[in-house]
């Protein structure tokens, strides 16, 4: 019997086995485009209740993802840790939190190096849009190299809402722009930190970029162009942590 992918549940058995047993693993449900069927229903609630994101797909792109494998029109991106609401990681956030968010990181290792350097650092969260956004499947789970048993992660959903929460809660939300902004060193950020980090080609979508008061630009010699989105996390995650055992 062919298996499926990793990281991946697909036909109506496997993905309801999946949302009714471990949703905190189901980071996405989908569904081929023009389905609505009684069980295509059932999935949609299921999805509904435990806050997973759901989305219509066309059924190639499906049968590309399932390698040949039977998938019945339907599929699960599963995690390899589990998630929280963005609501059960905005409660359990201290004062003055640092919480990373990926906006549109699509390569899983990057995805991973960014885990990795928010845990080393003693970050308190990292959230994850429900689309435009890498898995946290085998890649990124081995890139991690064991940070997600260290680092609460969130399904944000949409991102310029989650920014605009946790703005309520005191966390200021501060870009990485390499078009413009100020060093790391030279931004004034005394409470709670989200560090938004874009996607590996456009950076932060102008939509999201909008919603940060403050934004940093790394300084680095023009010859080499920018950092790797996950090099940049882990250098701004570095200064946050100098200042706050500094003034500790």
């Amino acid at each position: 019997m062919t298996r499926p992918p990793p990281g991946l549940a697909l036909g109506f058995h496997a993905v309801r086995t999946a949302l009714e047993e471990h949703p905190r693993r189901v980071e996405r449900l989908l569904l081929a485009r023009g389905r609505r069927d009684q069980r295509t229903r059932r999935l949609v609630e299921l999805a509904r209740r435990s806050k997973v994101p759901f989305q219509q797909v066309p059924k190639d792109a499906l049968d590309r993802l399932a390698g040949g494998v039977r998938h019945q029109g339907v599929a699960a991106r599963l995690a390899g840790t589990e998630l929280l609401t963005a609501d059960e990681l905005m409660e359990r956030l201290p004062a003055r939190p640092l919480v990373v968010v990926a906006d549109g990181v699509t390569d899983p290792r990057n995805l991973g190096a960014i885990a990795r350097s928010a845990a080393a650092f003693g970050a308190d969260g990292l959230f994850l849009p429900g689309h435009r956004s890498a898995g946290l499947g085998p890649a990124a789970v081995r890139t991690a190299a064991g940070a997600f048993e260290l680092l609460p992660v969130a399904r944000a959903g949409n991102v310029g809402r989650l920014l605009e929460r946790l703005d309520e809660l005191g966390v200021e939300p501060v870009a990485l722009d390499p078009a413009g902004g100020v060093a790391p060193w030279e931004a004034e950020l005394a409470g709670g930190v989200a560090i938004v980090a874009g996607g590996e080609e456009q950076g932060v979508r102008r939509s999201v970029l909008d919603r940060c008061r403050v934004r940093i630009s790394i300084p680095i010699r023009e010859a080499v162009g920018s950092l790797n989105v996950s090099v940049a996390v882990g250098i701004v995650l570095a200064d946050l942590a100098r200042r706050r055992h500094e003034t500790t």
